[in-house]
């Protein structure tokens, strides 16, 4: 009797918590008909979720950001926070060094809350001891979880041959997706925005993979924040949480944000909290991206500066610094190349000696046109040149949005020093030809003449005026410079370049030449390519690649001279084009065509 009743009391006590579970979520006193809300869909379901991702730490870190995010993600409270790498700087053979900017890392996500998943970037795994620290640290570099339902697959671009995926990998991931095929929902994350990598995308195997299976990307690395539709899917290549920025504004991609997830039945709703706003996850798309480029090139302003000699005549001579400023004007160039029309808002400061004809302007530049304010420059009392202080024009420029929308636009201040001598020429054609040649110039002002020599001399104002193309016969120096329509000599460089005529190399005919290049490999500390003749090589052979690591001994400190024929299929003039990490020249027949010579990062020149 008494276990019955132990059993019984056990029972009710186990059951007693549940009592509360039947309880509504929500209670109120009662109201006839008129309520004091809207409706009572209340979002409470439970596997639903909310997640956060932190961006570019790094990459010319700026300190006291991330720390900053940390703070504000553990009033935010998401269920835990994931990364899309660059965490630390990195890009150092030096262990110990890499050892302490880990602990620096971790000592801040030792104040962070939420658990946090690490992705690694280019500055987090750029070697072999880097790789081998992350490891230790965090035993795997890609890897995959589960949550509620929704399969999380965490990537390394950094994993192959440069920025792409190793063959090992993709198994990997392919084997996780057919395992887990029927999940609510996937979501990768990985540093570079490898699907942008013409060439290089090892995730298209992937997207191949996925089929229709419902899924969203998100990756950082560019430090620009954009939204795109890919496959019909959402691709976000995130900002920055504390990496290098000119954090221009959320319209153009460049701001330090938190994205925050949550997780419904329709999939991911994004949004990016501003350290210090909120953005919608479509701030920056495709179409704002074109608009921001058009923008920032539109801020490229022109300006020119003519002036009268002091007699009022047609000017034959520059002004000198000392001379006495007679008066003259200012022609303030503005491109709009966007496809959407532009305001303009400008004014010029007070200057102690000029007055300019025009204070302010306040102007809509039509789409693909341009924008030329033409100011009279008349001074207050006689000074000379060299005294003159710049005049300072305070601008604005963007779109016009609706008043509750982000603001997008540009400000700053452009200075007009009328010593400087500036350069607003640009020649229209090759500086080598065959036979003969045209060459065109483009003068962006209206109400102006291009006046030209071709012996030399400089233009002045009874040089003949460019009217057309110029034809050249044979090799040239051409000199122009813009004059106003009553022979005023303007403020700006006289532009030269030379044409010169040259004939086809004569072919070196052989009946010897094999597929693919002979190459001698050298070690040593390299700056600079070394003169080979004076070394002996380390090793030889022949190879129809032109992938210095497929030939190297060791990581770095060498360098490599290939040799072998190039067939031209008809005579003519052609340009190449060398792209090379470190230094690269390129020679015809002994003749420096290229020169990319040097310590730098990967960048193309051409010759």
């Amino acid at each position: 009797m008494k276990k019955y009743l132990l059993l019984i009391i056990g029972i009710l006590a186990l059951n007693k918590p549940g009592a509360t579970q039947d309880q509504p979520v929500f209670q109120s006193e009662s109201f006839e008909e008129a309520k004091p809300w809207s409706h009572l869909k209340f979002y409470n379901r439970p596997e639903n979720f909310q997640f956060a991702i932190v961006s570019d730490r790094t990459g010319g870190h700026r300190p006291g950001v991330f720390e900053k995010a940390v703070a504000k993600l553990n009033l935010l409270m998401p269920e835990f926070v994931v990364s899309v790498g660059d965490l630390i700087e990195g890009y150092s053979k030096d262990s110990a060094e890499i050892n302490l900017q880990w602990d620096e890392f971790n000592s801040f996500i030792g104040q962070l809350e939420p658990p946090f998943f690490y992705v690694p970037g280019n500055h987090d795994f750029s070697n072999e001891m880097m790789k081998n620290q992350w490891l230790a640290r965090y035993g795997r570099d890609y890897y995959y979880f589960i949550y509620k339902d929704v399969l999380f697959i965490l990537m390394n671009t950094n994993d192959g041959d440069g920025i792409t995926f190793s063959t090992d990998q993709v198994n990997y991931v392919k084997k996780v997706l057919e395992t887990h095929s029927n999940v609510k929902w996937t979501l990768f994350f990985m540093h570079h925005p490898i699907w942008a990598y013409e060439g290089r995308d090892g995730f298209a195997e992937m997207e191949t993979l996925l089929g229709n299976r419902p899924y969203t990307v998100f990756a950082g690395h560019t430090h620009m924040y954009l939204h795109s539709l890919r496959n019909n899917r959402n691709y976000y290549v995130l900002g920055t949480t504390g990496g290098g920025s000119e954090l221009r504004g959320p319209r153009f991609g460049e701001y330090d944000h938190i994205t925050w997830v949550t997780l419904t039945d329709q999939g991911p709703k994004v949004i990016n909290l501003g350290l210090d706003a909120l953005y919608d996850s479509d701030i920056s798309n495709e179409k704002t991206r074109e608009m921001a480029r058009s923008l920032l090139k539109s801020t490229q302003f022109d300006h020119l500066t003519l002036v009268k000699n002091n007699a009022g005549n047609q000017a034959t001579k520059d002004l000198k610094p000392e001379d006495i400023f007679p008066g003259g004007s200012v022609k303030f160039l503005v491109r709009n190349t966007a496809d959407q029309a532009l305001r303009l808002k400008a004014h010029f400061f007070h200057h102690h000696t000029l007055s300019p004809s025009i204070n302010q302007v306040d102007t809509l530049i039509a789409p693909g046109t341009n924008y030329q304010m033409d100011v009279q420059l008349t001074p207050s009392r006689e000074v000379k040149l060299a005294d003159l202080a710049p005049l300072e024009l305070d601008w604005k420029l963007g779109y016009d949005t609706d008043r509750n929308d982000v603001p997008f636009f540009l400000e700053g201040s452009h200075l007009i020093n009328l010593l400087e001598f500036p350069k607003q020429i640009e020649f229209k054609a090759d500086p080598i030809f065959m036979g003969s040649t045209e060459v065109k110039i483009d003068n962006p002002y209206a109400g102006t003449v291009l006046r030209y020599t071709l012996d030399g001399n400089e233009p002045i104002a009874n040089s003949p005026v460019y009217q057309g193309a110029i034809r050249l016969d044979n090799t040239a120096p051409i000199k122009v410079r813009i004059f106003d329509g009553e022979g005023n000599q303007s403020r700006s460089q006289v532009m030269e370049k030379t044409y010169t005529k040259v004939k086809p190399l004569e072919p070196k005919v052989t009946r010897s030449a094999q597929p693919g290049l002979k190459y001698q490999y050298y070690e040593g500390n390299f700056e600079v390519l070394p003169d080979f003749t004076k070394l002996k090589a380390t090793k030889t052979g022949s190879t129809t690649s032109l992938v210095p690591e497929s030939m190297a001994q060791r990581n770095d400190h060498y360098a490599i001279l290939f040799e072998g024929y190039l067939e031209v299929p008809a005579e003519g003039i052609y340009t190449f084009y060398l792209h090379s990490d470190d230094g690269a020249k390129f020679f015809v027949q002994d003749q420096l065509v290229v020169d990319n010579d040097g310590s730098h990062s990967a960048q193309t020149r051409r010759g």
